[in-house]
């Protein structure tokens, strides 16, 4: 759901940055609570423009640029929700959309447990995964959220969403370890 290059299994993405910095807004509470109810809102009608909510509740807090909100939205529309676009990724795995929202929902029911503040989340983008799953881990200090999916088909737009993020792999090709690119 972001920038994903060949040498990497991992991004972040516009999605899961977001949700990790409203995570640990000092208004964190509300933040996440409002992001849940609208996000079960579209439970009834099989989560359908979830860009707008993601818009609404996890891009707008952020005050991010419009054109990058519009960005994000679009790219979301088109690879990820929209069954008729052409450009849809991983159509054996559709639909995506409620996978997403679910996993979503759970993580932000964990988060909330935490008192006084809700448990931070730190979320993440892994291909090369064999099927799409939303997977929510939980500790004392943090909640990670985890969205598996296989490669995507295609590089994903690098200027949808620049998170300040740092992640080492380490695969066996001889041992070689790769460092997520650092984003200014």
């Amino acid at each position: 759901m972001g920038c994903m290059r060949e040498i990497h299994s991992i991004s972040k993405g516009a999605i899961f940055y977001a949700l990790d910095q409203i995570s640990t807004a000092p208004n964190a509470r509300d933040l996440l609570e409002r992001l849940a109810m609208a996000i079960g809102d579209r439970a009834t009608s099989d989560f359908s423009d979830l860009e707008t909510v993601y818009e609404l509740y996890l891009f707008r807090p952020l005050n991010a640029p419009p054109a990058r909100i519009a960005a994000a939205k679009e790219h979301l529309r088109q690879r990820w929700h929209d069954l008729a676009s052409p450009d849809l990724f991983f159509r054996e795995f559709q639909p995506i959309a409620p996978i997403v929202a679910m996993g979503i929902m759970k993580t932000i029911e964990e988060s909330l447990k935490g008192h006084p503040q809700p448990l931070p989340i730190d979320s993440w983008w892994l291909a090369d995964h064999n099927k799409v799953e939303m997977i929510t881990l939980l500790s004392k200090q943090q909640i990670t959220l985890l969205f598996a999916t296989p490669r995507p088909p295609i590089r994903t737009p690098r200027e949808l969403w620049s998170p300040d993020v740092e992640a080492w792999t380490t695969g066996r090709l001889g041992v070689v370890t790769r460092k997520f690119e650092r984003r200014p």
